[in-house]
């Protein structure tokens, strides 16, 4: 199926019921493994993936990944 992920249109593997394995979808898209998969849908809201299962697509998604992020962490002094 094909989807947009970091601008670009990729084309993912999926099975008979439009659902593909995140690991894949992350190779695909080549988006390292500290960084998150963020699906944007149409309504303008974001959904963060999980790291690992399926996900459900439709043609043309759009994802895109962005940094993890850490609240109330102490840095090393």
């Amino acid at each position: 199926m094909r989807i947009y992920a970091g601008g670009r249109e990729i084309e993912v593997p999926t099975d008979d019921q439009g659902n593909a394995n995140v690991a894949e979808l992350r190779q695909a898209a080549n988006i390292p493994g500290n960084r998150m998969l963020v699906h944007q849908k149409p309504t303008g809201e974001n959904e963060i993936i999980p790291k690992s299962g399926q996900v459900n697509l439709n043609p043309y998604d759009r994802f895109m990944d962005s940094p993890r992020a850490v609240r109330g962490a102490k840095k090393d002094e």
